[in-house]
């Protein structure tokens, strides 16, 4: 089903005016995602074929600036983005898409407006559905996707009124990467636990030609992993942010 899915959104957007080489990789790129993410099934995961089709040329599309806009693309991680994206957007930065290595694609034309932005997470193209017929009565409205997590946008005249109305564009930041202290606090947590491990297998601390110790961190590994990314999860539900 997947197979037949994935030559469907290829034979559509090539279709739509993509280059052969582009149709390839997204699909390649759509298909690794597919399988890293446990879902099964591609059409609840992406949407039909045809939708998605359009939302993946839109994409593209924003990309491409129009005469007078300023492009910048950046990324951050769970704990900075949502404070990150809500102080560009006063400056007038409307993000138009997430690419495939999730770095927020932003547009700034010469008559910029505020937006405002918040995350949610979701689940399959039901749990998206859902959350967007709940959102979209506000104001909001779908400006990127990466994993199970859906970011919105809104002018901010929505919710401030005449307040929002942008008098003066900031030049565009020179940073392109946006890592907090507590995604630095994890990976020396991790660089630490990895250096402490080497050292102990050198100084013969640990006898990996016994099957207890062996098997003991052939299972240590796995499950350390599965808590890190359960404990990611939660601080991604929690709301968890840092600067």
């Amino acid at each position: 089903m997947n197979t037949e899915y994935f030559a469907e959104l290829g034979r559509l957007l090539a279709a739509g005016g993509m280059p052969e080489q582009v149709v390839s990789a997204t699909v390649a790129d759509l298909t690794c995602y597919l399988a890293e993410s446990g879902s099964a099934d591609a059409r609840e995961e992406f949407g039909a074929p045809d939708v998605f089709a359009d939302r993946l040329a839109r994409g593209r599309t924003a990309e491409r600036p129009e005469a007078g806009a300023e492009t910048w693309k950046w990324t951050a991680d769970i704990y900075t983005d949502r404070l990150l994206l809500n102080q560009y957007g006063a400056e007038g930065w409307e993000v138009e898409g997430i690419d495939f290595v999730g770095r927020f694609v932003c547009r700034r034309p010469d008559a910029a407006m505020r937006w405002e932005y918040r995350r949610e997470t979701a689940h399959g193209a039901k749990g998206r559905d859902a959350l967007l017929a709940e959102l979209e009565p506000e104001g909001w409205e779908p400006c990127g996707r990466w994993l199970h997590m859906t970011y919105f946008k809104r002018p901010a005249a929505a919710s401030a009124g005449p307040a929002a109305e942008l008098t003066a564009a900031p030049a565009p930041p020179a940073r392109h990467v946006f890592l907090s202290a507590k995604f630095w606090g994890l990976m020396a947590v991790f660089v630490v636990s990895m250096t402490l491990l080497m050292l102990g297998n050198g100084f013969g601390l640990f006898d990996f030609n016994r099957p207890a110790v062996y098997f003991g961190m052939l299972v240590a590994a796995p499950v350390g992993v599965l808590l890190g990314w359960l404990g990611v999860k939660r601080d991604i539900a929690r709301g968890v942010e840092s600067r």
